[in-house]
């Protein structure tokens, strides 16, 4: 290890939004994350950085998570040495298990994962005590009262990280959406089978991250549609429709000037942070 208190995370990883979202988990643990957004890259850093952990993505540009697991092994051996490597994926574990044992994979971690979660296998892999700081106390007195209709699961994404700068990752999922939902768009239009599938793939990841569920799960729905034109058709409307509900939600959030993008009841936001304005 470079330091005992902050240990080297690679991060390999190709979603800017869980980018995001593993380097604020990684920071608040003490420890060192270093990106890479793709597999080759993940090889290339892993070579300069010699982490002491990797969190290896699975499904990623130029080299997938499979084959940058197997490039790194083979840079070991001889050498002694062993560098855990962690599966991240939102695939069903026992879909690939296999590839994860041809690969020498040595754990699974499903997406989205937890703050609580992430913490565990650092402990187990790496054998250290990693630091959790808890959730704010406000937060968890009203986490319970969020609104389950709200296009964003309010609860789910406070109790799944508590990290201060929601406002940061909920934004940064806006900005890469807009520009993934005009991208399928154009696929669409052009009929393009493969791209569809590929930006389905990525709008899911960052809605998983994010607790947006209908949209994720209309992207699950559009993946596996994308050799069935008709399907498509029906289902891409309801994606669009999905994501602007997400979109029109923060944008009224921010109007109000409520912080953590109205993570806490807007009841409670408005007796809280707006002394005696109208509610709603």
């Amino acid at each position: 290890m470079k330091e005992e208190s902050q240990p080297v995370v690679l991060v390999a990883e190709d979603h800017p939004v869980n980018q995001k979202v593993a380097t604020l988990l990684l920071t608040n643990m003490n420890m060192e994350p270093r990106l890479a957004d793709d597999g080759r890259l993940a090889v290339e850093l892993y070579k300069m950085e010699r982490p002491d952990i990797i969190l290896m993505d699975i499904m990623m540009p130029v080299m997938d998570g499979f084959h940058a697991s197997k490039e790194i092994r083979r840079l070991e051996f001889g050498r002694g040495t062993h560098t855990p490597i962690i599966a991240c994926t939102a695939l069903d574990e026992s879909k690939i298990k296999e590839e994860c044992i041809a690969a020498s994979l040595d754990d699974y971690l499903g997406k989205p994962y937890s703050k609580e979660i992430l913490a565990t296998k650092m402990e187990l892999w790496l054998g250290i005590r990693v630091q959790r700081k808890s959730l704010p106390q406000m937060a968890q007195a009203f986490a319970a009262a969020a609104a389950p209709a709200d296009p964003i699961d309010r609860q789910h994404l406070r109790l799944l990280y508590g990290l201060e700068q929601l406002d940061d990752v909920l934004a940064l999922f806006l900005a890469v959406t807009e520009t993934l939902m005009a991208q399928l768009d154009s696929a669409i239009q052009n009929q393009d089978l493969v791209s569809i599938r590929r930006i389905a793939h990525e709008i899911k990841s960052g809605s998983y991250a994010v607790s947006a569920i209908d949209v994720a799960r209309l992207c699950v729905q559009l993946e596996e549609a994308a050799g069935n034109w008709p399907e498509v058709v029906k289902t891409y409307p309801a994606l669009a429709l999905a994501f602007a509900k997400v979109r029109d939600f923060m944008q009224v959030k921010q109007v109000q000037g409520e912080e953590t993008a109205g993570l806490l009841p807007p009841a409670i936001n408005a007796a809280e942070r707006h002394p005696g304005a109208p509610e709603g």
